[in-house]
């Protein structure tokens, strides 16, 4: 790592003095800084589309000039200060920052660790964003520093600098600085070379993790997507785990990532795939969103909103990539991958939002409907994950079908626009016009991308090619998601059909209410919590048994408590819809669909 000039950059110094305070101190400094420099914070970070307000938790701002001596400080906004410099040839902002929210999206500091998203931490030089950062970091005593940032000690903060010197790290500017997480503590690091590249991950937390085996199967993750997409673009990566409680969340770096996943979900089987397959979205981001990005985000504008309707390709393809990874890099095989589809038809059948909404407007409402999801989201809006993971399925299948791949698709994107302004709004549409042709293109764009045109039906046909095809059946229990055939016991009774979501806790809580459901007609309320059917207590077993006894046209007689209003509520009970899916091969595939579903998969077709 080559030093800077004093006048070639900005300089940030993160401390913890007291971890336990949730305060990390910063100190920037900022040469030539003209008469009134004006330092912000970003309201947002990129890769999750809310407005965050990361000031709200900045305190205690002070400059002074370069001699120690203080300088005025005017706060011009809700984020933005203006330093009163003169001719100063240096400024230095001095601020705290609380960080007590763990989340991959934000910063979190306590006795055992900390983590920074330079976009909750680190003030920018309004005009000065292009110009080379330095990064400081000056851990608390036996903690060491993580980070994919270039550094003096390694790509990875592998070595450890004098005692009381601070780790240095240095970004090429703003964005690369916001860009690159850092974590500090006492936490295990493995690495691994994978296609020539070295490789690490940092894990922070206890929990059932083998370290060993876990980084060993990143490296079939990496080395699948790296192999497809024809290389790795970056000098070298960093997988950040945090271990926490049944949260689960990841956040995509163009050299990193951090992952926030359960501290037990290494066990069973089922949990432990759940967890690469997060592994493998944020990673595929790489090339997906990081790359290749929308040009509506180029440049980044930390202080707004900026609108895209290309939410579904970056966020939707990503994770229909996802699923098939795990079977292609031998940590999935056919059963898991015909599961999942079905659980994912299974939800976007139980979301009437999906007839209302399209996924270009979900992508542009992002901002206001995705990461703000109340208790009527399923009815009126879809999500950009689901429902573009599914429109990619039938996108990948109709290209297939016409000898493309949405494999070479994504290549000729990123080829095409990775380092030239960006992805345009239209530039998806406009590549598959090339390959299925623009009549048959613009079709399938202005019914699912930007119609609500239901998928299934379009879907079925697409399925057949590979040897599969889709059963519908109506739920067996609460906690059914599909994705698998009625149970060979059977149903015990047909059902009665109430239409409302609820809590898997101890309190029977209604969480959502199904638009045009027999609980919606009754007047059942979101946040109802249900004591009683009939005068006799119930958890989520015995209301269900309620269904099956008394069947379509049957009443519950709801006892809910209402705010703490115990009122009663009669729900007249309806046909269970079938809105339960699965997939499943057909057992006299021909020799043409067995090929074609191994080309398209990578494994042999289920038997």
């Amino acid at each position: 790592m080559q030093p800077l000039q004093p006048t070639q950059l900005m300089r940030h110094r993160v401390s913890a003095p007291e971890p336990h305070s949730h305060l990390f101190h910063v100190e920037a400094t900022l040469d030539r800084p003209g008469p009134a420099p004006v330092l912000a914070l970003p309201v947002w970070t990129p890769g999750s589309y809310l407005v965050r307000e990361f000031a709200r938790h900045l305190e205690g701002l002070v400059a002074e000039d370069g001699e120690g001596r203080p300088l005025a400080v005017e706060r011009l906004d809700k984020r933005r200060f203006r330093v009163v410099a003169g001719a100063a040839a240096r400024v230095v902002v001095r601020y705290r920052v609380y960080a007590n929210d763990l989340t991959v999206r934000t910063c979190h500091l306590d006795g055992t660790h900390g983590f920074f998203n330079g976009a909750g931490l680190l003030l920018a030089a309004e005009g000065r964003d292009q110009e080379p950062q330095v990064l400081e970091v000056v851990p608390p005593p036996g903690w060491r520093v993580a980070t994919a940032l270039d550094g003096e000690h390694g790509p990875f903060g592998d070595g450890e600098p004098p005692a009381g010197a601070p780790w240095t790290f240095r970004a090429k500017d703003y964005d690369e600085l916001v860009d690159s997480p850092v974590e500090l503590g006492t936490h295990r690091v493995a690495r691994f070379e994978a296609l020539g590249k070295p490789h690490a991950v940092a894990v922070w937390g206890r929990g059932n993790v083998d370290l060993e085996k876990f980084s060993a199967d990143l490296r079939k993750i990496v080395e699948t997507l790296g192999a497809a997409m024809g290389g790795l673009p970056y000098d070298r990566y960093l997988f950040l785990v945090h271990l926490a409680d049944k949260r689960r969340g990841g956040l995509e770096h163009a050299r990193s990532t951090t992952l926030l996943v359960g501290r037990h979900n290494f066990f069973p089987r089922e949990a432990y795939e759940e967890t690469l397959a997060l592994a493998a979205h944020e990673f595929f981001h790489v090339w997906n969103v990081k790359g290749l990005r929308p040009a509506a985000l180029t440049p980044y504008a930390y202080g707004e909103e900026q609108y895209t309707r290309l939410l579904w390709w970056f966020e939707g393809v990503t994770s229909y990539v996802e699923t098939l990874t795990m079977a292609r890099a031998g940590l999935g095989d056919a059963k898991r991958l015909l599961k999942h589809l079905g659980e994912e038809l299974t939800s976007l059948e139980r979301t009437p939002g999906a007839a209302k909404m399209s996924l270009e407007e979900a992508s542009l409402l992002a901002w206001v409907k995705y990461y703000r999801p109340d208790e009527n989201a399923g009815n009126s809006s879809v999500s950009y994950y689901l429902k573009g993971e599914l429109v990619a399925l039938a996108l990948d299948l109709a290209l297939r079908r016409a000898g493309h791949s949405l494999d070479a698709l994504v290549r000729t994107l990123w080829d095409r626009y990775a380092r030239n302004g960006g992805l345009p709004e239209d530039g998806v549409e406009r590549a598959v016009a090339e390959l299925l042709g623009e009549a048959d293109a613009r079709a399938f764009f202005d019914r699912h991308v930007r119609g609500t045109a239901p998928l299934l039906a379009d879907l079925e046909p697409l399925l057949a090619t590979v040897g599969l095809r889709l059963r519908k059946r109506a739920a067996q229990a609460f906690e059914d998601k599909g994705g698998t055939p009625l149970s060979k016991n059977g149903p015990r009774a047909k059902p009665g059909f109430l239409g409302a979501a609820l809590s898997n806790g101890p309190r029977l809580l209604v969480q959502a209410v199904r638009e045009a459901s027999p609980a919606w007609s009754a007047g059942l309320y979101a946040e109802d919590e249900i004591v009683a059917e009939d005068g006799f207590r119930v958890d989520r077993g015995a209301l269900w048994q309620r269904l099956e006894e008394r069947g379509p046209g049957g009443v519950l007689r709801l006892s809910v408590f209402r705010r703490d209003e115990l009122v009663e509520v009669p729900v007249t009970l309806g046909e269970p819809p079938e809105d339960t899916v699965w997939v499943e091969a057909v057992t006299d595939a021909t020799a043409a669909q067995r090929e074609a579903f191994q080309r398209w998969v990578g494994v042999a077709f289920p038997a």
